[in-house]
């Protein structure tokens, strides 16, 4: 009885010198949390936190002084809440005890404007992250689309992946062509087409396929044709061209 005892006394004194150490010595006491790649640091760090805290009971008792607390397994994902952010990289300094944050921005690529001239930043991957004004120039894409969706921050103008790559594939060959476009038109999105009003004729295309080489396609006619005297080109059939 004596020797459990005893045993007994030194499991106790031993679970109680871990709990102290892990919870209350130095050693684990974080001596700094640094954001690197944006100037959101309490936003970043207090949306992490918040998400570490609900991952497990253990880490919410821990607390974010404690660097056990801060785990990169554990942010497996960007928070939704932190949509203006592309990447976030967690790293856990055990030799400075500091946690490290690196993150990466969404850069304005393209302003999306609904029907209620409400208008977005996208990104060039098609992610809303904030609101826009109605910009004017040649620089940056604009897209009008008459239609009452509502975007949504931190998600794709469109639900469906390809649909989305086709339409920046468009935008993105165009942005380099050698038409000036001073606007892109989506009059019906269920319909999938897009109309490009530039400095010669008007453009019309569809995003239900990839359409590859555009540009190719375009000097291709060039070359032909006098497309300032084009009233359009139509792009809209699969492996076709039609124009007037």
């Amino acid at each position: 009885m004596l020797k459990f005892i005893l045993i007994f006394s030194v499991f106790v004194l031993l679970t109680i010198g871990i709990v102290y150490f892990v919870f209350r010595s130095s050693f684990f006491q974080v001596a700094g949390v640094e954001v690197v790649g944006s100037q959101r640091t309490e936003e970043i760090k207090g949306e992490l936190i918040s998400v570490l805290s609900k991952t497990s009971k253990f880490r919410s008792w821990l607390g974010p002084e404690n660097l056990l607390f801060w785990s990169s397994k554990s942010v497996k994902k960007i928070p939704l809440s932190l949509y203006r952010l592309s990447d976030l990289t967690l790293k856990r300094n055990w030799r400075l005890k500091k946690i490290f944050i690196e993150v990466k921005e969404r850069q304005p690529w393209l302003i999306w404007c609904l029907a209620d001239r409400q208008c977005y930043w996208l990104d060039d991957s098609g992610v809303v992250f904030a609101f826009a004004p109605e910009a004017e120039g040649y620089i940056i894409p604009k897209v009008f689309a008459e239609d009452d969706r509502q975007l949504l921050f931190g998600q794709p103008f469109l639900s469906n992946p390809a649909l989305v790559k086709n339409f920046l594939g468009i935008i993105k060959q165009l942005k380099n062509s050698s038409l000036t476009i001073s606007r892109f038109l989506v009059k019906n999105i269920n319909l999938q087409e897009i109309e490009a009003e530039t400095d010669g004729p008007r453009l019309y295309l569809n995003f239900r396929f990839p359409l590859q080489n555009l540009n190719g396609l375009l000097a291709n006619l060039a070359r032909r044709l006098d497309l300032q005297k084009l009233e359009y080109i139509d792009f809209r059939v699969e492996n076709r061209i039609y124009y007037k």
